[in-house]
């Protein structure tokens, strides 16, 4: 299971029309922080008592600090809107240690396509780019250029062409889009369907797949008649095989077997349960792991096999 730290929001901004900022520290008697790399999120136990995970948004050389923009959802179920409604400063917060399934590789060129809240990790981004002195471009699409988040912070950019802001993809997708570059990387995060079709023009445009990263927001409904079927897994360290049952994910078939698994968001978004699949056809639900990646590793809480048995590294 993921464990927490405590932290305290040390103050609260507004963000344009709809986001707060949050700025936290470790709470008193604590060391500091954990330190993280731009791209990373964290677990947050919000007030109405559900566990949501926000990207970092700060400067991840701001060491002992963490900053999160929280968006207010008129569909939430109760998390992020007590978080927007309830954060005052001096707040105590549990929070887990940063993890990064959204991570910058090593690249010449960055282009940085942001949809709405999206836009959160790719601050961090820039911060980290900024001080490499790395050649990069931000597509910013949100529907109040004048009130979107981190406006101000982005002011001298936007000025200078280095961020370009839209209201939607009907004014255009990104012009750095139309000319693929071998050693460029395309950093995307927002909505799904904003991201589908990102990608899918990015793809038909020349780029390789394995070039444009996506982070996501909300798990994706899995199509129909996708198998659910029973199946085992093989622990390699013990040998033990564990029965999945139809309807039960690897994850909570393990806990009931007795045996600890590392659990956070529990829809294949966050990397938290994702461990080395040593043998076997993994049937992918996640939402984070790259083709290349799905051969070795899969997501315990939402994926399955595609035959009779997978064997983990457990």
């Amino acid at each position: 299971m993921t464990s927490f730290l405590s932290a305290v929001i040390h103050d609260v901004a507004r963000e344009g029309t709809d986001c707060i900022r949050l700025r936290l520290l470790a709470a008193e008697g604590q060391g500091p922080l954990p330190p993280y790399e731009a791209g990373a999120h964290i677990d947050v136990v919000t007030p109405a008592g559900p566990v949501r995970q926000y990207s970092l948004c700060g400067q991840p050389d701001a060491l002992g600090t963490y900053e999160l923009c929280i968006k207010r959802d008129a569909t939430s179920r109760g998390g992020s809107e007590s978080l927007f409604t309830q954060a005052k400063t001096g707040m105590a917060l549990e929070i887990s240690a940063p993890r990064n399934a959204f991570p910058m590789p090593e690249a010449s060129r960055y282009i940085l396509i942001a949809g709405g809240i999206g836009i959160t990790p790719l601050m961090a981004m820039m911060g980290t780019l900024r001080h490499r002195e790395a050649d990069w471009r931000l597509y910013y699409y949100v529907r109040e250029p004048a009130n979107a988040p981190f406006r101000q912070d982005l002011a001298q950019d936007i000025a200078s062409g280095r961020v370009m802001l839209a209201t939607s993809l009907r004014n255009g997708y990104p012009d750095a889009l139309e000319v693929p570059s071998p050693d460029a990387v395309v950093m995307l995060c927002g909505p799904n369907g904003f991201m589908d079709a990102v990608s899918s023009h990015a793809v038909s445009a020349g780029w390789r797949p394995d070039q444009v990263r996506r982070e996501h927001f909300q798990p994706v409904e899995q199509p129909a008649g996708t198998s659910d079927r029973p199946f085992e897994v093989i622990l390699s360290r013990t040998g033990r095989t564990v029965s999945i049952p139809a309807g039960q994910s690897i994850a909570y078939a393990l806990l009931d077997a007795g045996i600890d698994v590392p659990l956070s968001c529990e829809q294949g978004m966050c990397g938290a349960c994702v461990v080395p699949l040593l043998q076997g056809k993994g049937d992918h639900r996640d939402m984070i792991l790259t083709q290349d990646e799905q051969e070795r590793s899969i997501a315990l809480c939402c994926s399955r096999a595609r035959g009779s048995s997978l064997v983990l590294e457990l």
